[in-house]
């Protein structure tokens, strides 16, 4: 899909499979997109970022009289393959384009496609395409370590790369377009993009939001999700929240991960939630391997509580939470108040596993144990005790 975002400036638009699993890992069930811009100034004509393997433009590109062949520059905003994976056909078509990228771009576009015609920017370096003025800015790690932002002087664009993006497919092109449905999706979907691709690199995030905000930013164009034109400082500061959660400024709600086997487990759930209910705290529960570990990494994210209610599997915690506890260190979800219970039948294990990611994780831990069977009064009021005063921990500022 293409659409014009101002006279002679143009989006591209990929939309990516439903059934595929972004970077191999994330469901996107309800879409994602793949943003590609072309310019056509009076002296250059310019790509900026690409798509991925198997996927092409040529189409769109025809509707306004245009052609890879056409191009003389292409932008690499990053080297990720879903913005890069077909470049082996446009250098093949087009092999005297020029590559603007950081100097870790070049590097990356000669081993991985031995293509050497490759210009390394310098920080705040200017390129005039003819009535065009670009502006390349080095964002390094948001969210890889080749990462740069491009900035359309005289149209106040920021062509921001995978910052300010969102998973889900949007029938809207712009923020000012979105439908209440789309809105509906457009947050969790920004919030779960966040926390699985880039919450690892929040303090990155904050140092480049920083390092920017000088600039006279009228619209911005990431290379998922969204053109936001209306009120582009809105997801600037959206994502700078989100970028907060990381240091310790998270929302006063409490994520409940709960698995189990033959419903024991499960049982206690319902107290918990009603505890928090009528202290006026937001629960977000989810069951997990029903669940996807993403969405708990989202909410969990965003959440100063934790519960994990696990039980034990062969002497150790139930595998697919445990694996998504795996996910939760690689991810950096750390400093929570949390709580853990489980239940187990002829052998124990699941605390002493969640204690050692605890430990990695950094969390304030109010209880963890576990009971046998379907448990005892004592056992229920043990949970509730311990649960009480995570919602009272949850509360403080």
């Amino acid at each position: 899909m293409i659409s014009t975002i101002k006279n002679n400036i143009h989006l591209l638009r990929y939309e990516k499979n439903h059934d595929d699993l972004f970077e191999g890992c994330w469901p996107i069930n309800k879409g994602v997109s793949i943003n590609s811009y072309c310019l056509t100034g009076s002296k250059k004509r310019v790509l900026i970022d690409y798509v991925e393997a198997g996927a092409d433009f040529d189409n769109d590109l025809a509707s306004q009289g245009l052609k890879l062949e056409d191009f003389d520059i292409l932008v690499l905003n990053h080297m990720e393959p879903d913005h890069t994976g077909a470049l082996s056909t446009l250098f093949s078509r087009n092999p005297d384009i020029l590559v603007y990228a950081t100097r870790l771009g070049a590097t990356e576009t000669e081993s991985l496609y031995g293509y050497k015609n490759v210009h390394v920017i310098t920080n705040g370096e200017e390129l005039d395409i003819g009535g065009m003025t670009l502006v390349f800015y080095a964002t390094p790690n948001i969210h890889w370590p080749d990462t740069m932002m491009t900035y359309l002087k005289e149209e106040g664009i920021l062509f921001s790369c995978d910052a300010f993006g969102a998973f889900g497919a949007y029938q809207s092109v712009y923020d000012d377009e979105l439908t209440d449905s789309e809105w509906a999706l457009l947050k969790p979907e920004t919030e779960r993009y966040y926390a699985n691709i880039v919450a690892s690199f929040s303090s990155f995030v904050l140092r480049g939001i920083n390092a920017l905000s000088g600039l006279d930013i009228r619209t911005i164009c990431p290379s998922h999700g969204i053109v936001w034109r209306k009120d582009p400082l809105y997801v600037v500061n959206w994502y700078a929240r989100l970028a907060g959660y990381a240091q310790g400024e998270r929302e006063k709600e409490i994520t409940i991960l709960v698995s189990s086997m033959y419903g024991n487990t499960l049982s206690y759930i319902g107290t918990l939630e009603r505890m928090a209910k009528e202290a006026g705290i937001v629960t977000h529960t989810i069951r997990i391997p029903d669940t996807n570990s993403s969405y708990a990494i989202e909410k969990a994210f965003r959440s100063k509580g934790l519960v994990v209610a696990a039980p034990t599997y062969e002497k150790e915690m139930f595998p697919p939470m445990a694996h998504c506890l795996d996910w939760f260190v690689r991810k950096e979800i750390k400093g929570r108040a949390a709580m853990h219970f489980g239940s187990s039948l002829w052998s124990g294990g699941a605390s002493a596993e969640f204690k050692s990611y605890a430990e990695k994780l950094q969390l304030d831990v109010i209880d963890t144990f576990d009971f046998r069977g379907k448990g005892t009064d004592e056992d229920r009021k043990r949970i509730t005790d311990a649960f009480a005063v995570l919602i009272e921990r949850v509360k403080q500022d």
